[in-house]
């Protein structure tokens, strides 16, 4: 479960990335009360510098292979306040089978305003699921309804806490916590067979899946 703990220097954070941040601890909090002895570890990744380079997810990967290896699933909340309603399922080929069967349990009031993108395209540096995505896990970005996020709050000095949708956040929390938990029980490992890329760049050539790159690990310094 995956969102950003750090924030846009003209404003608070508060939907950039604060609304992601704790929507997934409060995923957590549920998980933990109601579901606390899960099939596979739930782990809750507030990634530090996504601004400043997807650093804190890219060092993560570097730093921990053996976790990444084992890795079942990534959801990462990065669109501002709205409620979670749509999935990419990054560009992987069998994306459908198992993202589909964790979705069939989410209730339907909730389920049904989700669009899921099957096999979709890979991510690229854009939010946290991008490195996952290089590395070769599922990681899907969880889109939400807008609130004017792009427009309005999304880096500017107008990111602040009065901005902030609870009803549509507490919909994203049982989200999130439905489909962690529903990939966590699955007995079957997802799999990470990639879809063959078509797209070609001006030049006719064909953009290859999105590579891994180091994280800059010098305090924000270029």
């Amino acid at each position: 479960m995956s969102a950003h703990l750090d924030s846009w220097d003209g404003g608070t954070g508060a939907t950039d990335n604060g609304t992601g941040v704790i929507s997934m601890m409060e995923a957590m909090r549920l998980l933990k009360k109601w579901c606390p002895n899960p099939k596979r570890t739930i782990i809750a990744g507030h990634w530090g510098a996504e601004e400043q380079g997807i650093n804190g997810s890219r060092a993560f990967i570097e730093d921990h292979p053996e976790i990444v290896k084992n890795i079942q699933a990534v959801f990462n909340q990065d669109g501002g306040t709205g409620r979670i309603n749509f999935l990419n399922a990054a560009g992987f080929v069998h994306a459908y089978d198992y993202l589909g069967r964790w979705l069939r349990d989410i209730p339907d009031e909730y389920r049904n305003e989700i669009q899921a993108y099957y096999p979709g395209t890979p991510s690229g540096g854009g939010s946290d699921q991008g490195p996952f995505v290089a590395a070769g896990v599922p990681a899907y970005y969880m889109g939400t309804n807008n609130w004017d996020y792009s427009t309005l709050t999304w880096h500017t000095n107008l990111d602040t806490y009065d901005k902030i949708v609870f009803d549509d956040l507490k919909r994203s929390v049982i989200v999130s916590a439905i489909l962690a938990y529903m990939a966590s029980e699955d007995p079957e490992k997802a799999s990470r067979e990639r879809i063959k890329l078509t797209e070609k760049d001006s030049k006719g050539n064909i953009i290859p899946w999105p590579p891994m790159q180091e994280p800059i690990r010098k305090g924000g310094v270029n």
